[in-house]
């Protein structure tokens, strides 16, 4: 089995109506980083009657933060995108949520729609290298 140890670096898309935007599948670790990073833990006190009383972490969870921070990871560059006065719109974080909150869903309906045919792509690819890389699927002896 071969593992891949390099972060992916994204892939490009063309936009319609003009511009690309470069997207890469998050990660586990993404994942775990956002969910670190939006959740906030909060102690309280949990008495029950005849026991010690301790001390416990309650999570309260940011979805809005939690999806900012997804977009932010998901979304990595775009090129030829203006505003309605024709300046650069530039690609940071603000802007990326900015674009994914929109009212018209056209550029989240995008975004959602090559990250899913990402990850399907990148499932297949796995399991072909996986496919691959097993002798008992090559036809040879082992």
């Amino acid at each position: 089995m071969i593992f891949d140890f390099e972060e992916s670096v994204g892939v490009w898309f063309d936009y319609p109506g003009g511009g690309r935007v470069q997207l890469r599948v998050p990660t586990v670790e993404d994942y775990l980083r956002i969910e670190k990073e939006s959740n906030e833990n909060r102690p309280y006190l949990h008495e029950v009657e005849g026991k010690q009383p301790q001390i416990l972490n309650y999570k309260i969870p940011d979805q809005a933060k939690a999806s900012a921070l997804l977009d932010d990871c998901t979304i990595l560059a775009w090129e030829d995108f203006f505003d309605k006065n024709e300046k650069p719109i530039p690609c940071n974080a603000k802007t990326k949520t900015a674009l994914m909150r929109m009212k018209d869903s056209t550029f989240r309906d995008f975004v959602n729609e090559k990250l899913k045919a990402l990850g399907i792509a990148e499932k297949a690819e796995k399991e072909e290298s996986e496919k691959n890389s097993d002798p008992s699927q090559s036809g040879k002896p082992a």
